[in-house]
């Protein structure tokens, strides 16, 4: 079933009023902000931080950003009081009291994932428009800028040497997104983060995800049996997600009207 619109559902109002407490989830990249050629260059507006310090001041939201990038870098591009942070897919987390913690642990594949780099490095250097992440636990590599010609080859070797790492009994995993392929620790996804972080919310909270990719479908399935899970995309597509936004200036204006919502409901309280 495709999903449907959110801004569409006719009781989207009573269901963000009464909830005594929300959970927002929200992606970073194609979600906040629109997806760049360079992780670098996806950078929040002054509004969006506006936005988002707002809504992590607002009684009863709490807000998390949780992302693919790494926790120290999330926390740098965003620096908002008040809210929590997941890096690196759901493995590095900072809280809204400034605790930081790993969900799994993942040491030991701070060696692992320079080796990785190392054997990889000729499929980097092969082609300009190759973009290699290092996310200390993790490694992405972009091709977005990437020749077509040698983008494909370039991904197939890629994931020929996590093979070999495989083969050796390491617990790697590869998952697709947009124009990246990355690599990981077995046991790490965004729904396992979202898991840990509603075991910590009463039964009464409303949650909401909003992701745009396919590494967000592990946390709408967590969210769909009590929440609202919303797919960034131009146009409806095959997802978990229950509902849509058409990018990240609709994912702003939803933002500001949840915002609003809860700013009538504490003033009628």
């Amino acid at each position: 079933m495709s999903p449907r619109h959110l801004l569409s559902i006719p009781n989207l109002d009573a269901l963000c009023k009464t909830a005594s407490r929300i959970f927002l989830g929200l992606d970073y990249d194609g979600t906040l902000v629109p997806i760049a050629s360079c992780p670098e260059e996806a950078r929040p507006t002054p509004d969006l931080y506006a936005l988002l310090s707002q809504l992590g001041q607002t009684p009863r939201i709490e807000v998390a950003i949780i992302s693919g990038r790494p926790l120290a870098e999330l926390c740098t591009l965003l620096p908002v009081p008040g809210i929590s942070y997941v890096g690196t897919h759901g493995l590095e987390m900072r809280t809204a009291t400034g605790e930081t913690r790993q969900l799994i642990p993942a040491g030991a594949f701070t060696t692992i994932m320079a080796r990785l780099r190392r054997d990889i490095s000729p499929i980097v250097a092969s082609d300009p428009g190759f973009l290699l992440e290092d996310k200390r636990y993790a490694l992405a590599l972009h091709y977005r800028r990437a020749q077509p010609e040698t983008s494909e080859r370039g991904v197939a070797q890629f994931l020929a040497a996590v093979l070999g790492f495989q083969r050796k009994g390491v617990a790697l995993e590869a998952i697709h997104g947009k124009k990246v392929v990355e690599v990981r620790p077995v046991g790490v996804s965004k729904g396992k983060a979202v898991q840990y972080l509603l075991s910590h919310e009463s039964n009464t909270t409303l949650p909401l995800y909003l992701g745009d990719d396919a590494t967000d479908e592990d946390a709408f399935r967590v969210v769909n049996d009590r929440g609202l899970t919303i797919l960034v995309a131009d146009s409806p597509q095959r997802t978990a997600a229950r509902y849509y936004l058409r990018d990240p200036h609709e994912v702003f204006r939803f933002l500001s009207y949840l915002l609003s919502l809860r700013q009538i409901t504490k003033t009628a309280n």
